[in-house]
Parts: structure tokens; sequence; C-alpha cells
């Protein structure tokens, strides 16, 4: 059997962090260790999933791409005073944080950090946006995650898919080469992210391990803008269970809106 789906950004995140509940990691570190759920658009919706507790996702962001038309300023992030503290859930155990460089001292191998991206390469490795001067979150991430082995996971939608790998690109982008008098927004650079890269088709092959599923397209017009269109090719029961779950959850998800006053 054979069945089209289309799923708009939002319902994208969606998938995304429902696909993250059941990564075996995941479920590891939640019963075993301590997960960081950095603040991010797609992040806030695994932290939805993780806790089973709705919050003002939108609140759950620093840096974000708006569509301003009056003053253009389009790379910007949310006000500081709004934004809602990070979390570590230790086993399951949800906290909120007040200094990430404290938290990120007690993990070990096994414990998870996610951090969202706003770039995907050719080359398979994510990148985030910076615009603080001394790389922001990721900044603080790495060298722990990097020096003792901790995973780094990057929930990322294909959305972000880009035509250039995101190492090169990090060579000749940073905040300092971009004119601030032709830029929309913040200056910015980009740090690659060496992590597990973790998209709507990573959550389908958990969701949904008999059936093969396709990105074929992209882009709508109105409520669709930003969609992926996906092909499901499997056995009548199977891609029938995985449309009618998939319908389930566009009917039940809400617009991400974001915050910009």
């Amino acid at each position: 059997m054979r069945a089209l789906i289309v799923l708009t950004h939002s319902e994208c995140k969606r998938l995304i962090a429902k696909g993250l509940k059941e990564h075996p990691g995941v479920q590891h570190a939640k019963e075993n260790g301590r997960i960081f759920i950095s603040r991010g658009s797609t992040t806030a919706y695994v932290l939805e999933e993780l806790t089973g507790e709705s919050f003002e996702k939108n609140h759950y962001v620093a840096g974000q791409m708006t569509g301003d038309k009056k003053d253009l300023y389009r790379y910007g992030g949310l006000k500081v005073e709004k934004r809602l503290k990070e979390v570590v859930l230790e086993k399951g155990v949800k906290r909120e944080i007040e200094s990430l460089q404290d938290e990120l001292k007690k993990f070990e191998p096994g414990d998870i950090i996610f951090k969202g991206g706003n770039t995907l390469g050719t080359d398979g490795i994510a990148g985030v946006y910076m615009a603080h001067p001394e790389g922001g979150t990721i900044g603080g991430i790495l060298p722990h995650a990097i020096s003792r082995g901790i995973d780094v996971i990057v929930p990322i939608s294909l959305s972000r898919t880009i035509d250039d790998s995101v190492w090169e690109l990090s060579q000749i982008l940073g905040s300092k080469t971009v004119d601030p008098e032709y830029c929309m927004g913040l200056p910015i650079g980009i740090m690659p992210i060496p992590g597990e890269v973790f998209t709507e088709l990573e959550a389908f092959d958990i969701l949904y391990p008999d059936v093969n599923i396709f990105h074929i397209g992209s882009g709508g017009v109105g409520d669709g803008e930003g969609s992926l269109h996906f092909f499901l090719v499997g056995e009548d029961v199977d891609v029938k269970q995985a449309y009618s779950e998939i319908v389930e959850l566009i009917r039940s998800e809400e617009p991400y809106v974001p915050d910009v006053d």
C-alpha cells in the first residue's frame, strides 16, 4: 500500500519529539540518568513529550527567526525577561536550572544533551546560529560533551536542509564578517554540532519501523508554508496504522505561534 502525507512545520516538530520519546538512549537516560533540554522551538516539543506537561513553548526559546516586515528584524530573540528557565530531567524528575555550567559538570556518559539546530548540511552535520560573541549555549555545551563523551542529540527538521557543508560555512561566516547595515537582524556565526542528527525520517523509523517513508518535497502556501511532504510504502496494515496516527497528530496539533512582542 502507498500513501501521501503533508506535515506543517509545527506538526513536524511534534513528530520529531514523539520519535525521541521512544528513542532507546533517551528512555535509558530518562530512567537512569540526566537529560538537559536546551531552549529552542523544537526542543520545547521534546520537553513537552518527555514530561507529559503542556507549557508556553514559545517562551522556551532564545534566538528565533521571525517574519518581521516593518523593520526586517528577522533574526532576533525573545526578550530575556520572557524566557523560561532551561530544564534538566534527573531520573525523569523535571528541575529548572540556574547555571548550565554547574549542571553539565555533573553529566556522565549515558546522559544526554538536547540542542536544536538551525541548519543541516549536505555533509549530514547540523549547525546552530550564534549571535552571542562567546558562542552562547552551544559554546558552553560542547567542551563538556566532547571532553567527557556526553551524547548530544540534535532534533532538527528536514526543512532546515541546505546545499552546502556546515563545516565549510562555519569557516567563512561570523558575526564580525557581516555589515550590520545590510543584515536583517543580528549578525551571526555558525557552529557545527558534533552529535546525533534526528529528523522526521529518524522519528518515522522509530515510530513506524515496518513502513518505508520518503521525503518527496517541501513547501506550500498560507498555513502550508514550510510544510514537508512524505510518501509511505508498506503492507496495508502498517501503512494504514501510520496514516491514521499521523492524521490524529495533525488534527490535535495547534500551530506554533512565536512571541514577537
